[in-house]
């Protein structure tokens, strides 16, 4: 069943809702006996839980901008938990128009400025750490697909680095001969003017044309070299965002020409390049054939998920699945800092096809439905997913909620496998994990329960 035939299915069931409910009547009460004797509930499926390694993710298509990142994570996490993680930033800046005052002028600075996005803040934030630039060497194509284990070659010159204790909620103010700006929060990264010179002595066509440019500058590599558990996001899309020439002319002093990270059909490519070592972890352990008990894992990046298979619905006889929720507890049950490590806020149900994951039937309705966002009331409405407090420690218990009613009655009629993969929302722009509890904890274990019409 496609999803426009779903969508009609769910305007039929609310407009069908919304005009059995105008007047109460007791015409055809006994029939209404009736199907209430027909309504079932059960919650005593079988759950069986495996936590697996995701080979990677999506970070860059040039044929479907949707599945582009929004937030670019770069740094490096020791979690007690899950191991270590790391991220770094490939992107290639491009011309804001024609550039050709630039040619043979004299270079004064150039500096690289990064929007901080906070949702990419992971880890400890309060220590300081060193970014360090180089530049790309191969020019990636932007209609091709790129993904989180997709790496380039870059030249082996330092072009900048600094090292600070991260803001992300304070602005910026910098100071020029002329004037003053207060930028949003981000940080500056001066960069090596004899490094960077030479593009003041490229030909005509590089300070014209697009693609020539790109063939000259192939953008650059950001990564993390000090600072060994903090992760940090950026998001170069937003125009804070900039590649920065400062400059003089003959005629004309304290110029400057900025260079942006764009999107669209003639966009640049902006990737993350990513890498999970779960050597010696409690997620280390759980990488096996052998189902999970008492915890199971999902992590963001390119991180690990869980898959869950679901037994038991043929046993509940000829039905049609009026609903089908599915409900997790995640904790913080190895005293690691929940501070440093919160769980993820969205989590969303998938299907594997041949090459990937993709959503649920279940998710991309309520997105349909919703705008395409995972943020909004009425998404949680819907779907679920959100994040929410359950039970106060220590530990903290949080709940994940999510309705499965596609899912399951697709694995009822056969027409799907009976597996469920769960993920964060956005996985790959987000660092955050959560250690959900297993079918043994007595309390907290995973809870399905479904209402069905028995026919």
């Amino acid at each position: 069943m496609t999803i426009h035939i779903r969508l009609l299915v769910v305007l039929a069931v609310f407009i069908f809702l919304a005009f059995s409910c105008s007047k109460p009547t007791l015409i055809g009460s006994d029939f209404l006996e009736d199907e209430k004797a027909a309504l079932k509930f059960q919650d005593t499926f079988g759950l069986t839980f495996f936590t697996e390694v995701t080979d990677s993710v999506v970070v860059h298509s040039g044929v479907n901008v949707t599945r582009q990142l929004i937030t670019y994570l770069c740094g490096h996490l020791e979690d007690p938990v899950f191991g270590k993680s790391s991220s770094e930033i490939f992107t290639q800046p491009l011309l804001s128009g024609i550039a050709t005052s630039l040619r043979e002028s004299t270079l004064d600075s150039v500096v690289l400025q990064l929007r901080y996005d906070t949702l990419g803040f992971y880890g400890d934030t309060l220590e300081p750490v060193t970014l360090e630039v180089y530049r790309m060497a191969e020019n990636p194509a932007y209609k091709m697909e790129y993904y989180s284990n997709d790496t380039f070659m870059i030249l082996p010159e330092l072009l900048g680095s600094v090292t600070f204790i991260p803001k992300p909620y304070d602005s910026l103010t910098v100071r020029h001969p002329k004037d003053t700006t207060t930028f949003a929060p981000c940080v500056r990264i001066s960069l090596d003017v004899s490094k960077m010179n030479d593009l003041l002595l490229q030909d005509t066509i590089v300070f014209e044309n697009q693609d020539s440019f790109k063939h000259y500058f192939n953008g650059l590599n950001i990564k993390m070299s000090s600072g060994s558990n903090t992760m940090l996001g950026f998001n170069l899309l937003s125009q804070v965002t900039r590649l920065t020439y400062y400059y003089d002319t003959d005629t004309n002093e304290d110029l400057e020409f900025n260079l942006f990270c764009t999107s669209g059909s003639t966009g640049s490519v902006k990737t993350a390049h990513m890498e999970h070592d779960y050597t010696g972890s409690p997620v280390g352990e759980a990488l096996t054939e052998d189902p999970e008990e008492e915890y199971f894992y999902v992590q963001g990046m390119s991180g690990v998920t869980t898959r869950m298979r679901l037994e038991g619905l043929d046993e509940i006889g000829p039905a049609i699945i009026n609903q089908a929720e599915i409900e997790f507890f995640c904790t913080f049950p190895y005293g690691e800092n929940g501070e440093l490590y919160p769980p993820f806020p969205y989590m969303i149900t998938q299907e594997k096809t041949d090459s990937a994951l993709v959503n649920s039937e279940d998710v991309a309705i309520a997105l349909t439905l919703t705008g395409s966002s995972s943020t909004t009331e009425s998404f949680n409405a819907i779907f679920g997913g959100k994040l929410t407090e359950y039970a106060v420690g220590p530990p903290t218990v949080y709940r994940y909620n999510m309705n499965i009613t596609i899912q399951a009655q697709s694995i009822y009629d056969g027409n799907q496998e009976n597996i469920i993969y769960f993920n964060p929302f956005g996985k790959g722009n987000i660092p955050n994990r959560a250690v959900i509890f297993g079918p043994n904890h007595p309390t907290y274990a995973p809870r399905l329960r479904i209402s069905y019409t028995a026919l």
